[in-house]
């Protein structure tokens, strides 16, 4: 029996060689470089100069920079916008699909179809919505006799341009994680708040809606970390303008590192960026935990 144990380890370790070392020259050393860049004056136009130490220097400009704090308010900005029509359309369109309806199937399978597009892509078809002259949207503007918005070159509709796109694409998520909930919650809750005569909006808010919390919170958790990271979109519609109005933090690092050549600063702004995408991770697990507590 030992030796047996002993050759399935061995085999077992022989298969999780290829995954470790392509995880380690993957992301480990990556992340590990980043971070000794970090700690260095490094001009990428100049590479064979050396890397001088510099210590917390990087850290302290990206800190004190007043690009990066407007670029991160703007983030936070855009997360606040698509986060929430999300979660209300997300949560609208799974009550309606959960319907038991002729030809909702063939409806839920549409409505995944954004989701499945490559962000790239996605920001190819709002380009050509949004263009000045051209543009679909304006057309549509026009029939109605409202005027051309100008909704990439305008320092007041470039954002929201860019939040429709978002949540264009990702909404359908919060609704297939929302509507799958739906259809695994008990019905006696329900039969109970029929008999007693709630209506219906009392049975969402009440019976329905606490159940789905813990759903919606894990759902809201995962596209906030994934829209503070946020860049094809962006890069495809605006590259951060008009007047930096759409900059996120992902712009200002890709600026940082590839346009002005100063890696040391954009790997001291990513090592931020990942210290506050810790942050909020460790904010929400604390927040479900408490609330698992309180429940038990």
């Amino acid at each position: 029996m030992g030796y047996i144990q002993r050759r399935n380890r061995r085999i077992f370790l022989i298969f999780l060689f290829p995954v470790i070392v392509a995880l380690f020259a993957t992301t480990i050393y990556p992340m590990l470089y980043a971070g000794w860049l970090s700690f260095r004056n490094y001009d990428l136009a100049k590479p064979f100069i050396p890397r001088v130490f510099v210590g917390w220097a990087n850290y302290a400009e990206v800190l004190s920079s007043g690009p990066f704090l407007h670029a991160l308010i703007t983030t936070f900005k855009l997360m606040a916008i698509t986060l929430s029509v999300q979660l209300v359309l997300g949560v609208g369109i799974a009550l309606l699909v959960t319907q038991k309806l002729r030809g909702m199937g063939l409806v839920r399978t549409l409505l995944l179809i954004p989701m499945m597009i490559s962000p790239v892509i996605v920001g190819l078809v709002w380009l050509f919505l949004y263009f000045p002259e051209l543009g679909y949207l304006n057309y549509f503007l026009s029939l109605i006799g409202l005027g051309p918005v100008s909704w990439i070159t305008s320092t007041d509709w470039a954002l929201l341009a860019i939040a429709i796109a978002d949540i264009w694409q990702w909404t359908p998520f919060v609704m297939m994680g929302t509507a799958a909930a739906l259809q695994s919650l008990s019905p006696e809750p329900y039969e109970a708040a029929r008999i007693d005569g709630n209506s219906r909006w009392d049975v969402f808010s009440r019976v329905t809606l606490p159940q789905l919390k813990p759903v919606l919170v894990s759902l809201m958790f995962l596209r906030a970390i994934d829209a503070f990271k946020i860049y094809d979109i962006i890069f495809v519609l605006t590259k951060g303008g008009p007047a930096d109005s759409t900059e996120v933090i992902s712009l200002y690092i890709y600026r940082q590192s590839f346009t002005f050549w100063r890696m040391g600063v954009g790997a001291a702004a990513s090592f931020v960026s990942l210290i506050i995408i810790s942050v909020l991770i460790t904010l929400f697990f604390k927040s479900l935990q408490r609330g698992q507590a309180s429940k038990g």
